[in-house]
């Protein structure tokens, strides 16, 4: 994945930091046991974040024990015991990886394609793991979603707002996976804005060498100019807008998100409000300052920020 989705550190409790790590380090083990050890090293913050979503929606709590591992071997570290949702993540993250590498074998030149080629006897071995332990309808799902993703990118359409959405509704559907009813909409939902975030977020992040090595962008695409190498100031503004855009939606879906555990609704709102407008200002500014505007209310007890459209704090 892109590694977008992710805290705002110095704005979590200690208690709610411990409780990622666990989740993070949990997902790593429960990976190593479904997928193989290599699949470890496909580990990323947007399953993690995932994970808690999952858990939030289905009411699945962890079992956190502390664990020596080869990363950290002497020092134990908080750790959740493999779980449903844990394994669900860790299948799904082995098959998008998959389907990730077999796309820039399709599309990249150079080391970027010696690097998928290495790397991909590895990741079919995880997909066939997952496959193997019942996930093969989502492997399906997620090879034609990739492949109706690459034949829309080989159109170069001028727009970014169709690419975004196929790779939304694909996020969405792993979100949901299994689910049913209004949870299932609701996973839908989130998965969805997830997914158009992150697709425009790294377009933008990309941009630059990407035009250095004549690959594909999506925002290539729609602003029509090949000189273009860098993005102007306003167009970097109307990416910030579009982005503010998918986490306010995100903020609507999230709302309807009911948890009694006060560290994970805590996490949830840290990486909504604190960690992805910041990963926003970041690529887009090369800064991390807060551009959510700041509102009323509490969620889970944690301070609400509404995210604005237009506007700089």
């Amino acid at each position: 994945m892109y590694g977008y989705l992710r805290t705002h550190v110095p704005e979590l409790k200690v208690r709610q930091q411990e409780y990622y790590r666990a989740v993070y380090c949990g997902l790593c083990r429960t990976m190593g046991q479904c997928t193989g050890q290599c699949s470890r090293m496909t580990l990323s913050y947007d399953f993690t974040l995932f994970a808690l979503v999952r858990m939030a929606l289905t009411g699945e709590t962890v079992t956190v024990r502390s664990r020596r591992c080869i990363a950290h071997p002497l020092r134990k570290r908080p750790m959740a015991d493999p779980n449903s949702t844990l394994r669900l993540c860790a299948n799904a993250s082995a098959i998008l990886a998959h389907h990730k590498v077999k796309d820039d074998l399709r599309d990249e030149r150079g080391l970027k394609r010696t690097a998928a080629t290495a790397v991909s006897p590895f990741t079919a071995s995880m997909r066939r793991r997952a496959v193997k332990a019942g996930y093969g309808d989502m492997d399906s799902g997620v090879f034609h979603a990739m492949k109706e993703l690459w034949e829309l990118e080989t159109s170069r359409i001028p727009s970014v707002d169709e690419p975004a959405t196929l790779f939304g509704e694909l996020m969405g559907k792993t979100l949901a996976y299994g689910l049913e009813g209004n949870t299932a909409k609701l996973a839908h939902s989130i998965g969805l804005h997830l997914g158009r975030f992150v697709y425009i977020l790294d377009a933008a992040d990309d941009y630059a060498e990407d035009m250095e090595h004549r690959r594909y962008n999506p925002l290539a695409c729609l602003y029509g100019d090949p000189a273009m190498t860098e993005l102007s100031d306003r167009k970097r503004e109307e990416l910030r807008i579009a982005l503010l855009a998918e986490l306010s939606e995100l903020e609507r879906a999230f709302d309807l998100l009911d948890t009694d555990d006060p560290d994970l609704g805590g996490l949830l709102s840290n990486i909504l409000y604190e960690g992805l407008p910041r990963q926003v200002e970041r690529v887009l500014f090369g800064s991390a300052c807060d551009c959510a505007q700041k509102g009323q209310g509490k969620k889970t007890g944690h301070p609400r920020r509404r995210h604005g459209k237009g506007e700089r704090s």
